[in-house]
């Protein structure tokens, strides 16, 4: 795949062909999720960096918590006997903010996340409203983050299910400790984003979930999520405002009740 941005062109290292999962949106179960570090540099964000820097001095003064730490982008994925195969550069999140701000150019990057679909004792989807300040706010999103470096093994090897963990217990508090991990991945390309998910059960009803986050929250320094929004079917989500990912992810899911439609 060719990139260019502003005339200028280049081929990055690890191109990713344009046709079928994972090339073309969609959401597809998997058996695993094979993730490791590329090495390679982001040109973008060296071709970028004065324009980069102005963004993030001008973000930073109307938001004062960003913080411009590591961040891994997609760099090549492919798909090989049900295991989702993806290497991953290392950014700074400036780097990246610039990047989703500017509406997601075309950068040879797909914007790649961990994501946690957990289901509660009543049949119902569980996602988050974040708080004020985070690069999400204003969406209805499934608990999920950046993959930083603590989910770099020494090997490059990436940890997504530790990411996905990490996330529970600093969104969700004492849930995390109580969830089941189901097998497998539901990954869902959508443009330029990638979810790797993977499933848990919550053995409580949604209303002990609520109760344990709004715990959580009330003794947490930082808390990450104002409220939880149980979704049960399709017709949740119409009024919601949520990421592209998070809805088809969901609407994927309400209709493989009704019929195998997630691969």
């Amino acid at each position: 795949m060719r990139v260019s941005f502003r005339g200028g062109a280049y081929v990055i290292a690890r191109a990713m062909p344009n046709a079928g999962f994972p090339f073309a949106n969609g959401v597809k179960s998997v058996a695993d999720c094979s993730l490791k570090l590329s090495g390679e540099a982001w040109p973008f964000a060296q071709e970028h960096s004065a324009e980069i820097d102005a963004h993030w001095q001008a973000a930073t003064d109307k938001n004062p918590a960003y913080f411009n730490g590591i961040v891994h982008l997609i760099d090549s994925v492919r798909f090989v006997d049900e295991v989702l195969y993806a290497t991953l550069t290392r950014t700074e999140f400036k780097s990246y903010l610039y990047w989703r701000m500017h509406g997601f150019p075309e950068a040879g990057v797909l914007d790649g996340f961990g994501s946690a679909l957990i289901r509660s004792l009543d049949g119902e989807y569980l996602l988050g409203q974040q708080m004020p300040g985070n690069v999400n706010y204003g969406f209805a999103c499934l608990p999920s983050g950046f993959i930083d470096e603590r989910d770099v093994l020494p090997d490059g090897t990436i940890d997504i299910t530790r990411s996905i963990e990490r996330e529970i217990a600093e969104e969700l508090g004492d849930v995390a400790k109580l969830v089941q991990k189901e097998k497998g991945f539901v990954v869902t390309r959508s443009d330029t984003q990638m979810s790797f998910a993977v499933r848990f059960y919550a053995p409580m009803p949604t209303a002990e979930v609520v109760r344990l986050v709004e715990a959580h929250n009330a003794t947490c320094d930082n808390p990450e999520l104002q409220t939880i929004i149980p979704v049960a079917n399709c017709d949740d989500l119409k009024r919601l405002n949520m990421l592209p990912s998070t809805r088809a992810t969901m609407e994927a899911l309400f209709a493989a009740r009704r019929g195998p439609s997630v691969h």
